[in-house]
């Protein structure tokens, strides 16, 4: 009888029922299906009912249709890992492996649900916490930090270890001593980045560590920074507009001109009004090309930019995340140039004419020449206790700040920020404002894929997508204190992780894939 009514049933219809029931009923039954594929005003009502008012798809129904069937939310399986008190998780970059670490230093990689290493580091290296774990861009090694215990190593002592990931096996293939509170990082697939402030908190100096025992120079310094930091990230690309912003800036400099001159002259030269902010950022956006190779991939039949073998196509610049304990996130960029510079210091060292001489090998306390940093942004959160991860393709950082609240007992405000790494500005989406609340004994931990960005709070995973404004996709609630989650790089499925157990997640899309 219902299917008979006129099409006002049905718009009485799609605004009564909840949105997940709509989208059930129109993806059983032909004749709603129909009528609401026709009707967009109702899909658009949808949307803004839930505040996600920016687009991704032509029609507001794939928007809809796609957070409800992608987002990660229903509960696949739940594995217990020897009954140990888990703390963290993370995905290799390509999916296929996962790093955990539980309570007494227990570190374990697993490839498709084999394991290929199990170490009690507080027994192997005398350590009494991990403090990070990350693998390399190319997945082939695995980087972990950690504490050693006092007893052993000195008061603090902090220890970086690489593992060599191998088919089979997982082995041990350098180390790294670190001094108090100091993190290390991946560079590239054969280099770490570490931290070294010799006792002073408020300077720092960035080394260079190679991981291949053939390199030339094993470890060498590349920056030296007048400013605290607490923590080091590499994004493993940079934007054509950020790099020539950079390298125009650098110009100027090195002129005696401001950047809004420099600029002037660059569009004075070129015919460009730099003025009209759209033309000059289709400039900047473009990738580099030499002439040769315009004209190579110019034409109709042209050989792609991936294809093509030319040196201009190769970019290895490197963009370094940092920040301290203020609400500020810097960046600076590395170029091969760069460090090709530092090597070139470091063959010369004790040569008190050379340029870099001061910069990278005086004494901080004596320092007086100082890099600069390139970007800015104001969190205007504390950064004091934070999570930060990129997305899969380093083009998205996001970052968790927090603020001391007074509620009966002491709780953390979280706020997490998106700062997009193409254009170096603090992005509105997802947009964050449905706060939530973590208590303070656990550490926060934010994870995000192409689609969803994730985070927990207290026994609840709270997830955003990533390119719609609004509120939350889902907030999920679960047994226990969660310690961590992490979004699967490749694939809408994620892992939490509690004191003792290991729950999979997966989007609704995905399980009914698994099941035909």
């Amino acid at each position: 009888m219902l299917l008979q009514q006129p099409h006002v049933i049905f718009n009485c219809l799609g605004a009564l029922l909840p949105t997940k029931d709509l989208v059930r009923l129109t993806m059983t039954h032909p004749s709603l299906k129909k009528f609401f594929d026709e009707n967009e005003h109702i899909w658009k009502n949808l949307m803004s009912e839930n505040l996600w008012t920016e687009r991704r798809f032509f029609r507001f129904q794939d928007d809809v249709k796609f957070l409800l069937n992608n987002s990660p939310k229903t509960h696949s399986r739940t594995i217990s890992i020897n009954q140990e008190n888990l703390r963290y998780l993370t995905y290799s970059n390509d999916g296929t492996m996962t790093a955990i670490f539980a309570n007494g230093c227990h570190l374990w990689i697993f490839r498709d649900n084999i394991e290929l290493l199990h170490v009690y580091l507080s027994k192997k290296r005398m350590w009494s916490k991990v403090l990070t774990v990350s693998f390399s861009p190319d997945d082939k090694h695995l980087l972990v930090t950690g504490i050693v215990n006092p007893l052993f190593g000195g008061s603090n002592t902090r220890e970086t270890l690489i593992y060599r990931i191998g088919e089979e096996r997982v082995s041990l293939k350098s180390w790294v001593i670190l001094e108090h509170q100091m993190l290390a990082a991946w560079y590239d697939n054969s280099n770490i980045i570490y931290m070294n402030n010799e006792g002073n908190p408020d300077m720092m100096r960035l080394f260079i560590s190679s991981i291949d025992n053939s390199a030339d120079i094993m470890v060498y310094p590349i920056l030296t920074f007048n400013k605290r930091i607490t923590k080091i990230m590499v994004a493993q690309h940079v934007s054509p507009r950020t790099r020539k912003i950079v390298q125009i800036a650098d110009q100027a400099t090195m002129e005696g001109k401001t950047l809004t001159e420099k600029l002037f002259e660059i569009g004075a030269a070129s015919g460009v009004d730099i003025s009209n902010m759209s033309e000059l950022k289709t400039i900047l956006d473009q990738n580099d090309e030499c002439m040769p190779c315009y004209r190579l991939h110019a034409h109709h039949d042209a050989v792609t930019s991936s294809e093509c073998t030319c040196e201009c196509h190769h970019n290895t610049d490197k963009l370094l995340i940092f920040h301290g304990n203020d609400d500020k996130v810097h960046a600076k960029v590395i170029t091969e140039k760069m460090l090709e510079n530092a090597k070139e210091a470091w063959r010369c060292r004790g040569e008190n004419e050379h340029p870099d001489h001061i910069r990278l090998f005086f004494p901080l306390f004596a320092c007086t020449d100082f890099d600069s940093i390139d970007y800015t942004f104001n969190i205007e959160w504390s950064l004091n206790s934070n999570s930060a991860c990129f997305s899969p393709d380093h083009r998205y950082l996001y970052i968790t700040g927090t603020r001391q609240q007074q509620v009966q007992n002491r709780f953390t405000e979280i706020k997490p920020t998106c700062v997009d790494l193409e254009t170096m500005t603090i992005r509105k989406i997802p947009d964050f404002s449905a706060v939530a609340w973590v208590a303070f004994s656990y550490d926060v931990r934010i994870t995000a894929n192409n689609d969803f960005v994730a985070l927990f709070s207290n026994n609840s995973v709270i997830i955003w997508s990533a390119f719609h404004q609004g509120k939350p996709v889902d907030i999920l609630a679960l047994d226990g204190m969660i310690s961590s989650v992490s979004l699967h790089p490749m694939e809408n499925s994620l892992f939490v992780t509690n004191e003792r157990l290991l729950y999979k997640l997966q989007s609704p899309e995905i399980v009914r894939n698994l099941s035909r």
